[in-house]
């Protein structure tokens, strides 16, 4: 009767280590061409982020996957919109989404959004500034910011919410645009009892 109790405290010791024991390939899709700048700079952004907590990325495209690449875990992330500033798009103060992670039956699926045109939509000084490439470079940064906070949702399998850093459910455009914006201490250990069964 003492296995179950050793085996659960073994595994709640050894769960965060097997999390992080190989790379999760991580595959893009877009609905437009992004902007090189932007997409260099939110992988940097998110591999930063990521890496802190022990976790590797292995990035790769949807548009070139042949199937022949083994995953132990695997994340797929559609981007929406255009992920590069153009200074078309109207500022606005409301509430948006910018990024979902797919639940079905009550279980977090490996299968992410990240909408560009809402993010450009609330950092209009990003959007519309003068030197595109810089502005394209500071909205792959907030990309890769919202990106990562979906991965926390896809590779953990929860839906969890921690109350501060990267993992809080909401964030301001004061917190996508500061000069650090980490994972607090503790979110990437499993959330059992708010993870999908």
């Amino acid at each position: 009767m003492l296995r179950i109790p050793v085996l659960g405290g073994l595994l709640a010791f050894v769960a965060p280590a097997l999390i992080a024991a190989s790379p999760v390939g991580v595959y893009l899709d877009f609905d437009e061409p992004a902007s090189a700048a932007a997409m260099e700079a939110m992988r940097r952004e998110a591999s930063g982020v990521l890496d802190r907590v022990g976790i590797e990325i292995a990035w790769r495209l949807v548009s070139q996957n042949q199937g022949n690449e083994p995953f132990e875990r695997l994340a797929v992330v559609k981007f929406t919109g255009k992920c590069a500033c153009e200074g078309l798009l109207a500022a606005t103060r409301e509430i948006l989404v910018l990024g979902t992670t797919a639940v079905a039956s009550g279980r977090v699926l490996p299968y992410s959004q990240v909408r560009c045109d809402a993010i450009r939509r609330i950092l209009p000084k990003i959007e519309f500034a003068s030197d595109r490439r810089l502005g394209d470079a500071a909205l792959g940064r907030v990309l890769g910011r919202v990106l990562a906070h979906e991965l926390y949702h896809a590779v953990l399998g929860t839906a969890h919410h921690a109350a501060s850093g990267l993992a809080r459910g909401f964030q301001s455009t004061q917190d996508l645009t500061s000069d650090e914006l980490p994972f607090a201490g503790g979110d990437w250990e499993p959330h059992p009892a708010l993870s999908a069964k």
